[in-house]
């Protein structure tokens, strides 16, 4: 008959293994979402790595720890595991140092993390890179009191890179080689090969990428902010779509126009249009392009882009479709200091307090009656009004005296 000890180790052993399994599947739920991402605008998939799921891991649990949001950590400091990205994923056991890394902080779900990702231009492009096709995923939490409570680490490696670095190579004259990209910083590689399988993920992926792709639904009308900001002077403005070319396919880009029309076919004057030479942070490529709408775009609506440029010497001309985000819930438009709106008891509907201007968020709110708002974004609220035999009237005011008031009409 088994002893107490041996029952109570094979116990432990199948906790800790079903707890590992069940932290695995959740650590990867994102991955699926972010790859059907990548899939519609023509990359291919990213496929998981151990070892860099095993670095962005220890980074969520650095950052959670420290109470800190961003790619860096300082030496000494509790779960350090390097100072760059690049180090953390050596210190695990990457063989190539040529990654990139996306954090997202406080979002309630892998999507929600993803879709906050791709709203901010430069993390998209990190997620629509050319030339990477796998990826670790780390997420850390806390339950305490804090101000950085989720946070998930995505970084993203080459296999072609990594392997290259695995292999030894015998030095030859009159060949270039290069060294400084592998865990052995004096690893040598003929320069011709490395660049060859840099590119040859490239190869795989389509030559322009559409973002937000074409026909896609449920895009978010707005973007709020990033570090480094894009938009330093808003802290609101449109969803911002994006063109890519593949350097691997492509060689050289002429932007010609880059228009946006919304709903009735009126193009949206108020823009900014991104490129290398204009790119406030200096981070945009000499093939990627980002048409920045200066005020949010209306939910429940259809835009319309049309893109015009001149790739290596052959003029091209994009048009392509994509539709916001809509609700089962009735939306209603406040732009008014002071609104009345008749709903019922037992209805939830949603505010959106449209901007006045490029500052304009919705820090706070006060509200009274019996109801429950709901945060959607820093300008939509979702608001239950609950079921009651009496009619009632509510009122919902923010810190910039704007007011809405809400005639709740009773059950019958």
């Amino acid at each position: 008959m088994p002893s107490k000890t041996f029952l109570f180790l094979r116990v432990l052993l199948f906790v800790i293994l079903f707890c590992t399994s069940v932290f695995a599947r959740e650590l990867q739920k994102g991955l699926p979402y972010l790859n059907a991402l990548r899939n519609h605008t023509g990359l291919i998939a990213l496929h998981s790595n151990r070892v860099l799921n095993k670095a962005a891991t220890s980074h969520a649990k650095y950052l959670i720890r420290h109470q800190q949001t961003g790619h860096y950590e300082r030496k000494g400091q509790k779960y350090y595991t390097g100072y760059s990205p690049s180090q953390r994923v050596l210190k695990a056991g990457y063989s190539s140092s040529i990654v990139m890394e996306n954090i997202s902080t406080n979002t309630d779900s892998d999507k929600a993390s993803i879709d906050t990702l791709f709203a901010a231009i430069y993390h998209r492009f990190v997620f629509l890179n050319f030339d990477k096709d796998e990826i670790g995923i780390g997420f850390a939490s806390t339950k305490k009191r804090k101000h950085v409570k989720k946070t998930r680490v995505y970084d993203l490696g080459a296999s072609t890179l990594e392997k290259l670095c695995k292999k030894k190579y015998r030095l030859k004259n009159g060949t270039y080689y290069i060294k400084g990209v592998c865990r052995d910083a004096a690893h040598m590689i003929p320069q011709s090969i490395f660049e060859k399988e840099k590119s040859s993920i490239a190869l795989h992926n389509s030559k322009m990428v559409l973002y937000p792709y074409e026909g896609q639904k449920e895009v978010s009308p707005a973007f709020y902010n990033e570090s480094p900001d894009p938009l330093p002077k808003y802290d609101v403005s449109g969803f911002p779509v994006s063109i890519q070319f593949n350097p691997a396919l492509v060689k050289d880009v002429k932007l010609k126009s880059f228009r946006l029309y919304d709903n009735d076919g009126n193009e949206i004057k108020k823009t900014k249009i991104l490129q290398a030479k204009n790119d406030p942070n200096h981070i945009f490529t000499r093939y990627e392009f980002a048409l920045m709408p200066l005020a949010r775009l209306e939910y429940e609506s259809t835009y319309t882009t049309v893109f015009e440029a001149s790739v290596d010497g052959v003029p091209i001309r994009k048009e392509w479709q994509f539709h916001t985000q809509t609700f089962k819930e009735k939306v209603y438009r406040i732009s008014k200091n002071s609104t009345t709106l008749e709903v019922s008891a037992g209805e939830s509907i949603i505010l959106y307090m449209a901007p006045n201007h490029r500052k304009d968020l919705l820090k706070n709110y006060r509200l009274r009656g019996e109801a429950k708002a709901t945060f959607l974004d820093q300008n939509t609220l979702k608001i239950h009004f609950p079921k009651s035999r009496y009619a009632s009237k509510i009122s919902l005011s923010f810190g910039d005296k704007r007011r809405v008031v809400f005639n709740v009409k009773a059950l019958l």
